[in-house]
């Protein structure tokens, strides 16, 4: 006899997709609201247990005489008919893959260090679970799992569910009510998680911001309302973390539209909190160099004093962060997530501080006077800055990324050499709580390290962190970026925050 486990009295559509059925009777809301056809419910005593003996042997035996046509018998191994014995059958309980990428996404994105679609634990509660977003969950967990496990019939299932999600939010968006509903802003975010996990092979700038382009439009459509739910403003302020980043990749200005959303936004969130703050200074920053890229803003002492000021309100804001939110002696944090934030502040600094030096050196001053010996004192407290933010980022490292277990006792902190990582990746894996925390520090790594004010040896040491989580991730863009570091390569950062994935800052700010 087999046991079948504990099943489900919830109807077969409820079942397949994941819903949470009400069993009323004769049909369930969720039927009657998407005008499918209830199959009525399940009689789980009837089918927990059952006589599975004929099936299972019958399984075993055509297993065997396909394994025999191929793998010979060792000649150790007599032959069944002269032992004469019956075969041993050692049936062998397996969780189907649908099920394993769907624990599997649940556990590194709702519920896990990133907690970045946290949302859609409410989503599940209520069972707004609509085909389009449970097709999509299937797709970013099975590519999550295709990494993991490095297999390649995985990545083909999950391309496979990814092109049938976006078929059906395509046909969503063409609905006024569906389209403006939380499930399919949620699985048009999913698919732009798909693609930072598997991106597409002939991948451009534009690319990366398609999906983002039309969740804007979905984001004005949905207006005051989408305020009224606690999902509802998660998934604002994740989507406006995208919108952020987008813009500050091709440097043009917030839409309007968004920035009236964002201001009425402020009657359901605590404008007093961090992270809203610091999403405050990023939109002045994107106003900034928007302003700067049009030529509407040239004057360089206008731009520096500019500049100078948000980098004050950075250092002010991070002096406000609680005793208990700073690293002890070793840099361990009580928490992922407040290593992450403050990461996020400390690399936020360097693009202006790098700009603060590139404007003092680009502009002309005699030679002598007071004026070039301000500029040099500004470039070298630019200097002091960033190698400041370069120590706090990489200690870091070891919290984050997993090293604890291969760390020797005895060391501090004070230089990178203090954090080594094992001699060989052959000896690491990553668990998976610690996936989502070693991604987070891609992008505050590389920021370091692309800035020209950057210390050398603190530079070559990222270089190879990034290669060991490059490999430790399967994350091919990670190695490629830190060979184009080696090579000396300058790039814009926040194409490489989108190219390696924002999505562990989304739950940051808006």
């Amino acid at each position: 006899m087999v046991y079948g486990g504990k099943l489900s009295k919830a109807c077969e559509p409820c079942r397949t997709r994941r819903a949470k059925c009400d069993f009323i009777s004769p049909e369930c809301s969720q039927c009657l609201r998407t005008k499918r056809k209830c199959h009525g419910y399940r009689d789980t005593e009837g089918l927990r247990i059952s006589d599975m003996s004929a099936i299972v042997v019958k399984k075993f035996k055509a297993r065997s005489d396909e394994d025999s046509t191929n793998v010979p018998l060792p000649a150790s191994c007599p032959d069944s008919s002269e032992s004469g014995g019956p075969l041993a059958i050692s049936p062998v309980l397996t969780v189907p893959i649908d099920d394993r990428a769907f624990y599997y996404f649940r556990t590194t994105f709702v519920i896990g260090n990133a907690r970045s679609f946290r949302y859609l634990e409410s989503l599940y509660e209520y069972g707004d679970m609509d085909d389009h977003l449970s097709v999509s969950i299937r797709a970013v967990g099975l590519a999550s799992l295709s990494k993991a496990a490095r297999s390649t019939d995985l990545e083909n299932q999950a391309m496979r569910s990814y092109v049938a999600a976006l078929r059906m939010i395509n046909l969503a968006i063409t609905c006024s009510n569906v389209a403006t509903n939380d499930t399919t802003l949620s699985a048009i975010m999913l698919l732009d998680q798909f693609e930072k996990i598997i991106p597409p092979t002939a991948r451009t700038t534009q690319a990366w911001t398609n999906h983002l382009n039309g969740a804007t439009a979905l984001m004005k459509m949905r207006g005051r309302h989408q305020f009224e739910t606690k999902a509802g403003l998660e998934i604002f302020i994740q989507m406006s973390s995208h919108l952020l980043v987008s813009c500050m990749q091709h440097t043009i200005a917030l839409p309007e539209d968004y920035l009236t959303l964002r201001t009425y936004a402020t009657n359901f969130l605590d404008t007093n909190d961090i992270a809203w703050r610091l999403s405050q200074v990023t939109v002045r920053y994107i106003g900034f160099r928007a302003a700067i890229k049009s030529g509407s803003l040239f004057d360089t002492d206008t731009i520096i004093a500019t500049a100078t000021d948000m980098d004050s309100e950075m250092v002010a804001l991070m002096g406000e962060f609680p005793p208990e939110w700073m690293p002890s002696h070793y840099d361990f944090y009580i928490d992922y997530r407040l290593a992450e934030g403050l990461n996020m502040v400390r690399a936020g600094r360097i693009p202006l501080l790098d700009l603060i030096r590139e404007q003092c050196e680009a502009a002309p001053v005699s030679s002598g006077s007071c004026q070039e010996f301000e500029r040099y004192q500004c470039v070298q407290r630019v200097k002091d800055n960033v190698a400041e933010m370069a120590g706090l980022i990489c200690a870091c490292v070891p919290q984050l990324a997993g090293y604890f277990p291969f760390l020797g006792t005895g060391s501090s902190p004070g230089s990178p050499d203090s954090y080594t990582a094992p001699g060989s990746v052959k000896d690491m894996k990553l668990e998976l709580s610690n996936e989502a925390s070693a991604y987070s520090l891609l992008w505050p790594l590389f920021t370091v390290a692309n800035s020209r004010a950057c210390p050398e040896d603190v530079k070559t040491w990222i270089i190879g962190q990034l290669r060991i989580l490059g490999k430790l991730l399967n994350s091919e863009q990670t190695l490629e970026i830190a060979d184009g570091l080696a090579r000396g390569e300058e790039r814009d950062i926040w194409s490489v925050y989108a190219l390696l994935g924002s999505i562990c800052y989304s739950v940051t700010g808006a």
